[in-house]
C-alpha cells in the first residue's frame, strides 16, 4: 500500500475514535472517496477492507451518541434522584 494512502486510513482511523466531532471524518472520507478512481487495484482492495472495519466503528460511535436518546424515547424519560 502506498505511504500516503496508509498514513490517510490512520488519520481517518483516529478521527474515527472520535464520536462527538464527526465533522473532520466526513471531510477525510469525502477526500477518499474522490480519490477512489485514481487508485490501483491493491489500494481500492485496501480501502475496501479498511471501511468495513471502519463501517463497525462508525455503528459503536452512534450507540454512544445516540443510544441514550433512543433509551430514553423507548422507556420514558425520568429523573432519577
Amino acid at each position: 500500500m502506498e505511504k500516503d494512502l496508509r498514513e490517510r486510513l490512520e488519520k481517518i482511523k483516529r478521527l474515527s475514535l472520535d464520536p462527538f466531532h464527526p465533522e473532520a471524518l466526513r471531510v477525510e472520507l469525502e477526500s477518499l472517496i474522490k480519490d477512489l478512481p485514481n487508485m490501483t487495484p491493491e489500494e481500492l482492495m485496501d480501502v475496501r477492507e479498511f471501511l468495513q472495519d471502519l463501517k463497525a466503528r462508525l455503528e459503536e460511535n452512534y450507540t454512544i451518541c445516540f443510544g441514550w436518546m433512543e433509551k430514553a424515547l423507548k422507556e420514558g424519560f425520568r429523573r432519577e434522584v
